[in-house]
């Protein structure tokens, strides 16, 4: 497996097998493929630990669920006791991966959101419906999880993941969902939300920061939000570049947009096919309007109006 450069020194995990000390692992970014770290990175690596107990740190929005449920599953089947701490956020399927712990802490000031997993796709009416199927899958996968750390019922797990529900750590503790809250902690992560319903109020507030976080905060953030807008539309490979490029939020918005645009037209010009190298080669989608339109009017071959023998022959008759 190749291996890129990170983007910035902030990377979304850190796993430190540490001497004659539990095993600790820090997910405090978006879950996900990019600035050089994998989810199968990550279960590779726990594979190879051979420790009697490992430490999982969380402060995360969530991000790709089918990531999340791989690192679930090998947290969950992993030899070493799991002890998890939620210090912050645990929100998507970062929540998920806490119900991994054999033992799971939570700080007092620290949130849990848990709802049902969304995605995108493109294509025709039964595309739709394979997707729409597999997210009731997920959907369901997901609630029997929570569901066999709690004291409720699937059902139950259903209308509060229906809900988006956001859960004090006291609540998430009342719900079985942790076993123990913990003192305070006070964080400086600040992440992109918006792709949330029912984000309570403080988190929208940027927080004042304390030595848990990196040098370069801002430029992480800024990384988070483009890595967010990106996952949220549908193009999570795009946001490498963006981050590279050092491009604003708008900017970026504004690309998107036009990435949505573009595979409109590629669609109702039924060239649904060529939607990905016109997106990769950063047309306008004027430009790439006025090719569709020259493709669908071009003359395959040109017609031959000259008569056969045979026919010239019927002619004369």
């Amino acid at each position: 497996m190749s291996k890129k450069k990170p983007l910035n020194n902030k990377p979304w995990y850190t796993l430190k097998n540490q001497a004659d000390q539990p095993a600790e692992l820090l997910i405090y970014d978006v879950i996900g493929d990019w600035a050089g770290l994998s989810a199968r990175q990550l279960v590779n690596d726990l594979k190879d630990i051979d420790t009697n107990e490992i430490t999982v740190r969380i402060n995360s929005p969530g991000g790709s669920v089918f990531d999340g449920i791989a690192i679930y599953n090998a947290l969950r089947y992993h030899n070493a006791h799991i002890h998890v701490r939620i210090e912050g956020l645990a929100a998507s399927i970062a929540s998920v991966i806490a119900m991994a712990g054999d033992t799971i802490h939570m700080a007092a000031n620290a949130l849990m959101m848990i709802h049902n997993p969304f995605g995108w796709v493109g294509g025709d009416a039964e595309e739709l419906r394979k997707v729409a199927d597999m997210l009731d899958k997920t959907t369901e996968v997901i609630a029997q999880t929570y569901a066999a750390n709690s004291g409720l019922e699937v059902s139950e797990i259903i209308t509060l993941m229906n809900d988006e529900t956001w859960l004090t750590a006291t609540e998430a503790e009342g719900h079985g969902l942790v076993n123990v809250v913990d003192e305070p902690m006070q964080l400086a992560a600040h992440f992109d939300l918006s792709a949330f319903n029912h984000v309570p109020q403080p988190l929208l507030q940027p927080q004042v920061g304390t030595d848990h976080e990196p040098d370069g905060e801002a430029e992480s953030t800024h990384a988070l939000a483009i890595v967010s807008l990106c996952n949220k539309a549908g193009y999570p490979e795009m946001a490498e570049k963006f981050i590279r490029n050092k491009q604003g939020v708008e900017d970026v918005q504004s690309r998107l947009t036009e990435c949505e645009t573009i595979k409109s037209l590629c669609a109702a010009a039924q060239c649904s096919d060529r939607a990905a190298s016109f997106i990769q080669s950063e047309k306008s989608t004027e430009t790439i309007r006025t090719e569709l339109f020259d493709l669908l009017t071009r003359e395959e071959e040109t017609l031959d109006n000259s008569l056969t023998p045979s026919q010239q022959n019927q002619t004369n008759q």
